[in-house]
């Protein structure tokens, strides 16, 4: 029965470096019932969609290594993950960095403080 329950839960990456922003997300988005995975480094964050294949990545874009930008990129360049929904979790600000991301397609654009029960929202309605 518990295979079964977990085989159809819907998986999220959280691709955040901010250890108190990163903790804050997974609890929500484990308590509203997804199966969440995590890293802090950008450099992973391809590997780690193609290993999980997400129904949702919650990518910043300051990351480590990689810049969300560029990840984006390689995402929306990839025939299996071009529409993968992908919502931008970050505290660069303004207009040109939002407009940014949605030339790569990105779903919506949240700084990385909005409340969470926003955030939880947008999420619910786009994998519904």
């Amino acid at each position: 029965m518990f295979y079964a329950i977990m085989k159809y839960m819907k998986k999220i990456l959280i691709a955040e470096d901010d250890i108190f922003i990163r903790d804050i997300a997974e609890k929500k988005l484990v308590d509203a019932g997804y199966e969440v995975h995590k890293t802090a480094d950008g450099a992973a964050v391809i590997d780690m969609v193609e290993q999980i294949n997400p129904d949702l990545l919650l990518l910043d874009l300051m990351l480590p290594n990689v810049h969300g930008y560029d990840i984006l990129e390689q995402l929306r360049a990839h025939e299996t993950f071009s529409d993968l929904p992908v919502i931008v979790f970050s505290n660069e600000t303004g207009s040109e960095v939002e407009e940014k991301a949605k030339q790569f397609n990105a779903y919506y654009f949240f700084k990385a403080l909005t409340g969470s029960g926003e955030l939880l929202e947008t999420i619910n309605k786009i994998l519904a």
